[in-house]
């Protein structure tokens, strides 16, 4: 396990006390351990097969229920939803973490920051008003409010950051345009991403940035785990809290991931006692590298962020194919709005690939499709739409379709 950021003495021990603590007082862990003494990676289809057969919150779980406070649970985009339990201390962990992003982001009193989400049972939307109420910024929740509304409360408060995921932040900028409310964001500074990768692809970032006049911030987490990556402030993309979580990355037979090469992130929260995951298997595509970033911060940085996730890669002809970088691509293109990406298979039995984009005309399809040849080394079927066809997200994006019958 990487351990550069903590110190390898230190991360040790801490590793140590988790494992003894979780052997003695946590039923999912003592059995795992016994049956798999060497801690392979742990999935969360584990955890939800033991929630399934030990409901309604399973086995993992360190202490008396008593002691957890708070309740949330997974999207279920990649499979059945997870409930995940925290004690009074892991959510103060949580509130902490969050703190330490927003003040990475530079938010602090005196900003207002506006929430997109609805506040339903993610995580993510309780710890960022958690967080915000931490280093004494305003949270300014704008659920179950439309786009127009959302711009028109924005430029009534004068909020200076907003939080949303990529998708939505682009979104906002689309319907800005189309109803001329574009000085609404001009008091925003920041625009801070989760939710999905995007946020720190060059071309999705600079849309954001540009669009906005203001920066772009991007961080990852997950329920099961934590936040594990916070913005760069001066290199962009992310770094792991290497203070907070143990990190390896490994390669699809969980070998640890040659420098350079794409790999999975796996991460250990090392104060998280009360439902923990070690040696987690977070899905999240990421580069390995040693790099350090501009500013020669200590912890492990990720220029590109999150790259895309593993349960989204698919292989096309023998190619790996990631919607990330289809996105890249897509942002890259001059004018192009909404895009959708169908995997279907020729009566040939071929694999192809083809791509739904607005597009203003014919020419910026040609430019896209020859673009794509090089950046993912296969021909992929280009279908410029009219501008406004395709539908819009308001949260996490779904953009893939995949028609392929199952193998």
């Amino acid at each position: 396990m990487a351990t550069s950021g903590l110190g390898v003495g230190v991360a040790s021990d801490r590793l140590n006390e988790l494992r003894d603590l979780v052997t003695s007082e946590n039923p999912f862990w003592r059995r795992r351990l016994e049956a798999m003494p060497d801690l392979p990676p742990l999935t969360k289809l584990e955890l939800v097969n033991d929630q399934e057969r030990n409901p309604p919150f399973g086995t993992n779980l360190t202490y008396p229920l008593d002691r957890y406070t708070q309740m949330h649970q997974t999207s279920g985009t990649t499979g059945p939803p997870l409930r995940v339990l925290d004690t009074a201390e892991d959510w103060a962990w949580w509130r902490e973490r969050f703190a330490h992003t927003l003040t990475v982001c530079g938010v602090g009193p005196g900003d207002k920051v506006a929430l997109t989400y609805s506040f339903g049972p993610h995580v993510q939307f309780w710890a960022a008003k958690e967080g915000l109420e931490e280093v004494g910024a305003m949270a300014v929740p704008l659920g179950g409010m439309g786009s127009s509304q959302r711009l028109q409360t924005i430029d009534e408060i004068g909020a200076t950051a907003i939080w949303c995921t990529p998708t939505y932040a682009l979104r906002l900028l689309e319907v800005a345009v189309e109803q001329r409310l574009e000085s609404a964001l001009d008091s925003v500074e920041r625009v801070i991403c989760t939710g999905e990768p995007g946020a720190s692809l060059p071309a999705v970032r600079a849309r954001i940035e540009e669009g906005f006049g203001a920066r772009c911030y991007d961080h990852a987490g997950l329920t099961e785990a934590g936040p594990f990556g916070y913005p760069c402030s001066d290199g962009h993309g992310l770094h792991v809290d290497e203070s907070e979580f143990l990190i390896e990355i490994v390669d699809e037979d969980l070998r640890p991931t040659p420098e350079g090469e794409r790999g999975e992130l796996l991460v250990t929260p090392l104060r998280r006692t009360g439902f923990p995951v070690l040696r987690y298997r977070t899905g999240d595509a990421v580069v390995n590298t040693e790099h350090r970033c501009p500013a020669d911060h200590p912890d492990r940085w990720l220029p590109g962020g999150i790259v895309g996730r593993t349960d989204d890669m698919v292989v096309i002809r023998g190619m790996n194919v990631y919607p990330s970088a289809v996105e890249e691509a897509v942002r890259h293109s001059r004018g192009s709005g909404e895009f959708r990406i169908t995997f279907y298979s020729e009566p040939s039995g071929m694999d192809e690939i083809k791509l739904e984009v607005e597009l203003a005309d014919g020419k910026a399809a040609r430019e896209l499709q020859e673009q794509m040849r090089k950046q993912l080394g296969l021909r992929v079927r280009v279908v410029p739409v009219t501008l406004g066809v395709l539908p819009r997200p308001d949260g996490k994006a779904r953009r893939v379709v995949d028609e392929r019958p199952a193998k």
